[in-house]
């Protein structure tokens, strides 16, 4: 398999990644970050490095500040 590229998501699109589960970029950072929502419990998350298969499948070289939001966010 070709190592996927990296990429900058775009804002509201979103992604399946190659877990099983699809997130919703809310935010583009500097430096290749940007914060991705799980879309099925709003687990948020800043990814670094975010990559894309061939197949639009993504993945992350790593993640930072994993959190739900709180209920009053």
């Amino acid at each position: 398999m070709k190592y996927p590229n990296l990429i900058t998501p775009a804002v509201g699109q979103v992604y399946h990644n190659r877990g099983g589960a699809d997130y919703r970029c809310t935010e583009v950072l500097d430096s290749g970050r940007a914060v991705m929502v799980r879309l099925h419990d709003n687990w948020t998350l800043v990814a670094h490095g975010v990559r894309q298969y061939d197949n639009g499948d993504i993945e992350w070289d790593w993640s930072t500040g994993g959190h739900w939001p709180s209920a009053d966010s």
